[in-house]
């Protein structure tokens, strides 16, 4: 029996070393397209798995529940102000029937509870205290979804309150014009006048299916697309927000098979029905969260294929650790430019040393900082170096490190001890300097 384990461990890590070894292979972007596109969709995967399974995005998303919970019928009653002064308030209406989708049957009630609501509060007659009160719970409301999201992309400062104030506000005015621009156009689609030009044409009848079915898909993708685009505070390429995008709204289609079975499971029971309708609601708001997290990470992840392998959580390293990834780094960039070699990303930097890409990223910013390399404007972006480096010492390259933001902070203590210290460190810079000033990266 203890040999029988034994082998199965054995054949268990030969099975984990080849995922590891088609996953995190170096030379993904010397491979085809379709192998390519392959591996950097495994890698996408794994990684938002490993989210899942560290339980951060659940337990955002279960933040996010009672934050909409809130802030939702305020921000609902904004937009209906809005877009009654455009004349086109009805409108709310199909985008409600379209993002509840997955309720399945029960869609047409609850939107139908939502807009009572959102109708019954006379925005028209709402105070200026009270209009500042709504004003405040939705812009509340979307710095915590932002700071969500910022987690998702690494983004340590959310924005100010006078960019969100602005900017929410913008995105808040915005966005009814926009989802009223977009159902206009799924509308005349689906109209009979447009069904009929295209039966007048000659593939037209073929045509039209296609078209009925994708075009919800692609404007629902483009909605979550700006979503991702807009709410973390840095530059999201728009290829990675429209992939993330893609993949959410998959995931929503998908889930209105679901719902629609577990209210169909609930109708059989008319006494629990209503109970059963309010605790769906919040199960399928805290689902739709977490899948809306998931397709940012998603997003994150094409954009900044490095961070896959590892995640986004910081490691700690000793000074001596810093010192050598640096080094090492500078060392692989020069060598390759030297030789004529083509240069690598962060991501394939991270590979050919065996690293985490999280801690490339401070010993690239290191190097960019004294001025020896610069990123090129690939994408991902390439670093080569910034001058010439065919004399370039390591110990002149290891003192230049030790000097980053050395000038940002200046001690005011000029005590016995720090003076002692002082003498040490020039003394070991001296040293070094002396002794190994000559050695090459190459």
């Amino acid at each position: 029996m203890a040999l029988q384990f034994k082998q199965i461990n054995e054949k268990f890590k030969q099975l984990q070393n080849l995922a590891k070894d088609f996953l995190w292979q170096p030379n993904i972007s010397a491979l085809p397209f379709w192998e390519r596109s392959c591996v950097r969709c495994s890698q996408i995967t794994v990684a938002v798995i490993r989210d899942l399974l560290q339980g951060q995005l659940s337990l955002r998303a279960m933040s996010l529940v009672f934050t909409t919970l809130i802030g939702f019928f305020p921000l609902l009653a904004l937009t209906f102000s809005i877009l009654k002064s455009f004349g086109v308030h009805n409108a709310m209406e199909p985008t409600l029937l379209t993002l509840l989708e997955p309720l399945g049957d029960r869609q047409v009630e609850v939107t139908g509870q939502i807009l009572g609501y959102v109708d019954a509060m006379q925005v028209e007659l709402i105070g200026i205290t009270s209009m500042g009160l709504l004003l405040y719970i939705v812009l509340d409301m979307m710095r915590k979804i932002e700071l969500s999201f910022n987690y998702i992309w690494t983004v340590k400062h959310a924005r100010s309150w006078a960019s969100r104030v602005s900017e929410y506000l913008f995105a808040v005015i915005v966005s009814p014009i926009l989802l009223f621009i977009s159902i206009s156009i799924t509308s005349f689609v689906s109209t009979n006048y447009f069904q009929i030009f295209l039966e007048g044409l000659t593939y037209g009848g073929l045509i039209i299916q296609p078209v009925a079915f994708v075009a919800p898909i692609l404007l629902m993708s483009l909605a979550f697309a700006f979503v991702y685009s807009f709410l973390p505070n840095t530059k999201v390429q728009f290829s990675s927000a429209f992939i993330g995008g893609f993949i959410t709204t998959v995931i929503w289609k998908l889930m209105g098979t679901v719902f629609q079975g577990l209210f169909a499971t609930s109708a059989r029971e008319q006494l629990y029905l209503a109970f059963a309708t309010a605790i769906i609601v919040l199960v399928f708001t805290y689902i739709g969260w977490l899948v809306a997290l998931v397709g940012s990470s998603i997003a994150f992840y094409h954009q900044y294929p490095g961070k896959a392998r590892n995640g986004r959580e910081e490691t700690a390293l000793s000074l001596l650790q810093q010192e050598e990834v640096s080094l090492a780094v500078a060392a692989m960039i020069i060598r390759r430019f030297q030789n004529g070699e083509e240069p690598l990303s962060e991501y394939e930097i991270s590979l050919c040393l065996d690293s985490n890409s999280s801690l490339l990223e401070p010993a690239l910013n290191n190097l960019a900082a004294i001025n020896l390399i610069t990123p090129t404007s690939d994408d991902p972006p390439r670093f080569v170096p910034i001058r010439a480096v065919s004399d370039c010492s390591i110990v002149e390259i290891w003192l230049a490190l030790r000097r980053v933001n050395s000038e940002s902070h200046c001690y005011s203590n000029d005590s016995e001890d720090m003076q002692r210290i002082k003498r040490f460190q020039s003394e070991l810079n001296s040293t070094v300097e002396n002794t190994l000033g000559n050695e090459k990266f190459y």
